[in-house]
C-alpha cells in the first residue's frame, strides 16, 4: 500500500516511510495471523508504528498494487479490504467512523 497527497506526491515524513508491503520486514501481525495497516497523521501509537504510513493532515490517497499476484486478483475473485476511517487516538475512542 502506497500513500500519496493531495498533489499524488509522496508525503515527506521523519521516519521517511512511504508504502507498506512484502518488503517490510517489521510489520506486526495480530494475534490471529491478521495485518492491520494505518494511515493518518499522528501516530496510532508506539505498538503500532511499525505498520503507519504518516499522512498529511488534509487529503491523501492510498494506492494498492499486486504484482504477479494469485488468480483470485487477476479474475477480481479477491476484493481487498474496506478502509476504515477511525477518529484521532487522542479522542479517547476506537470504534470506527462510517
Amino acid at each position: 500500500m502506497t500513500l500519496y497527497d493531495a498533489g499524488h506526491f509522496f508525503h515527506p515524513n521523519h521516519l521517511g516511510c512511504y508504502s507498506l508491503g512484502t518488503k517490510n520486514k517489521s510489520l506486526a501481525l495480530g494475534s490471529d495471523g491478521s495485518l492491520t495497516l494505518y494511515a493518518g497523521h499522528r501516530s496510532p501509537g508506539a505498538d503500532r508504528e511499525s505498520n503507519w504510513l504518516p499522512s498529511p493532515a488534509g487529503s491523501f490517497s492510498l494506492y494498492l498494487r499486486a504484482y504477479g499476484g494469485q488468480a483470485a486478483i487477476a479474475d477480481a475473485t479477491w476484493i481487498p479490504p474496506l478502509v476504515i476511517k477511525r477518529p484521532p487516538a487522542s479522542s479517547g475512542t476506537d470504534e470506527p467512523q462510517h
